[in-house]
């Protein structure tokens, strides 16, 4: 059980709750010492785990053991969180991308990374009128939260929807005309 990651996600969920619990407690120096307590523990625990990605890194394919590492979920939030994530922020954020197209049969001109920095993720999103089959602002959540999961760190994504300059606006037919039996059609029958 402990290596499922629903159970990893009920118990992250869980911390998130006690924690924000601290901070409504009565007596403020108590929620303050046990907030003390717990950000002294999570360092200790980062310092630790620094010394492993370190030693490990050392070995011959150690590095590339740290990586498969960081591809677990859990592991890898939590080497995020200490700051010992083996890959770059962009490298993350282009692969979450290429899921993301690969997933929504996207093309790379359709969601595309304009820019990075340490605080904030510029994607272009280009409309082609591949149909209905998704919103842009469906479409915008989705790179989102993407992007958040893959770097956290990231403070800000700024997406920009451009119209794909070659395409004509696909005229819409209102709903109601669906319904309507053409007038030459009417004439015959009547």
């Amino acid at each position: 059980m402990p290596w499922d990651d629903e159970y990893a996600r009920g118990q992250a969920a869980r911390a998130e709750e006690l924690l924000s619990a601290l901070e409504s407690l009565p007596d403020s120096a108590a929620a303050a010492r046990a907030t003390d307590t717990v950000h002294t523990l999570v360092g200790l625990y980062g310092d630790c785990l620094a010394r492993i990605v370190d030693r490990l890194s050392r070995e011959e394919g150690g590095g590339d053991a740290v990586r498969r590492l960081a591809g677990d979920e859990l592991v890898g939030h939590l080497l995020l969180v200490h700051g010992l994530h083996p890959e770059p922020a962009e490298t993350r954020v282009r692969r979450a991308l290429a899921g993301l197209r690969s997933r929504r049969r996207l093309g790379e001109d359709e969601v595309e990374l304009a820019g990075i920095s340490q605080e904030a993720v510029r994607i272009r999103l280009g409309t082609t009128g591949r149909g209905c089959s998704s919103s842009p602002q469906a479409l915008e959540q989705a790179v989102r939260e993407a992007v958040a999961a893959a770097a956290p760190e990231i403070e800000r994504v700024e997406v920009d929807v451009e119209s794909a300059p070659d395409r004509a606006p696909t005229a819409l037919i209102p709903v109601d005309d669906l319904f309507r039996r053409p007038a030459l059609a009417a004439e015959r029958e009547g």
